[in-house]
């Protein structure tokens, strides 16, 4: 009786038991983010794509600054024709996080218009290899084989990259991870369904204290 009542309770914890965090403490993943953005900085571009990705939403390397709002400043000054303040700002974020597909985009294309043409080849490299390490992940097409992206900011610059018109988006889980469901237009006029893998960033919000899923 005593071991059947023992049984119970330790099956109950197990149950009950929140899951292990798969992500490094932020002091061990900016760590992590530093040792592998200096080799991208020195022109080393044969690294772990995901891990610097990944070292860098969970080492919180953007502390106070605000890379939406750089973007938005960014775009501003190239729909001007600043392209020299354009690239500044882009620049700007890249040292905050190297990992910033949209600041190399905006790099790539300013450095082009300023006919800074091996400056742009490199941006486009960069940009490259973290897309590619995006689409490797999957297909996008359910969400066995969702993308993986680790914040919506990868999501958006996914689905500009593959010429597809955002209409709406969907948190969901199954099977104990988290998605979202974000619903697309092709270049035909066709809706289709894409999926992305957002446990990184549903961990994250958690480890901050944030209940439940985030809702973009």
């Amino acid at each position: 009786m005593r071991a059947a009542k023992f049984c119970l309770c330790l099956c109950s914890m197990l149950f009950f038991a929140q899951p292990a965090s798969s992500l490094d403490d932020p002091k061990a993943a900016h760590a992590k983010y530093d040792e592998l953005a200096a080799k991208v900085r020195s022109g080393d571009l044969n690294i772990d794509w995901k891990a610097l990705r990944l070292s860098a939403r969970a080492g919180e390397v953007y502390a106070g600054y605000d890379p939406d709002d750089a973007a938005k400043r960014a775009q501003a000054s190239f729909a001007k024709g600043d392209f020299e303040g354009a690239l500044k700002i882009s620049q700007e974020t890249e040292q905050h996080n190297i990992a910033d597909g949209d600041a190399h985009a905006v790099a790539f294309i300013s450095l082009k218009q300023l006919g800074r043409n091996s400056e742009a080849a490199n941006e486009w490299s960069i940009l490259q290899a973290l897309l590619q390490s995006i689409l490797k992940s999957g297909d996008g097409k359910s969400a066995k084989k969702a993308w993986f992206v680790v914040d919506t900011r990868e999501e958006n610059l996914l689905l500009k990259a593959i010429h597809v018109q955002f209409k709406e988006r969907n948190s969901r889980k199954l099977d104990g991870h988290y998605y979202d469901a974000v619903l697309v237009t092709d270049q035909f006029g066709d809706d289709i369904l894409t999926w992305f893998n957002t446990d990184t960033e549903t961990e994250i919000l958690a480890r901050a204290g944030t209940e439940g899923h985030p809702i973009h």
